[in-house]
């Protein structure tokens, strides 16, 4: 990556599960280094999930909030720690979610359905359905 970018570059990864300060491994320079995790899909979230390594620098945090400012995110700064902030919530929402199915009797329809009513965005099921289910999978395996 150093051989690529110009010394300046502010390397941002938009991992979910990826460490950043493994990522800050590879360069010379891991100050540049951090997370911007855009929530899937990118063009409905609104939050963005900057993350900030172990040896991330103020000018490359400071660019990716004023990054996620101007593009009109909701922005948070998260550490380095295993899912961030996102998916660490993800996890028991999810269960829940799947809980319904099975002791609620309800269809995914129905689940997305209600949480779309109390203000999410988009249901449980429609956003794995478009994030890929191949993606949560391949994180817990």
């Amino acid at each position: 990556i150093d051989g690529a970018c110009k010394p300046s570059a502010i390397l941002a990864s938009n991992t979910s599960t990826l460490s950043i300060d493994g990522i800050a491994e590879a360069v010379a320079d891991p100050s540049r280094v951090v997370g911007m995790h855009f929530f899937s899909p990118a063009n409905v979230m609104r939050l963005l999930e900057n993350v900030r390594g172990a040896r991330t620098g103020a000018v490359a945090v400071a660019t990716a909030m004023a990054m996620g400012k101007k593009l009109k995110k909701t922005t948070v700064l998260a550490g380095d720690d295993f899912g961030f902030i996102g998916n660490r919530m993800l996890e028991p929402y999810g269960r829940e979610c799947l809980a319904m199915l099975r002791h609620a009797e309800m269809a995914p329809k129905d689940v997305d359905a209600v949480l779309t009513k109390f203000g999410m965005a988009m249901g449980f099921f429609a956003m794995c359905d478009l994030a890929g289910n191949d993606i949560g999978y391949a994180v817990r395996t």
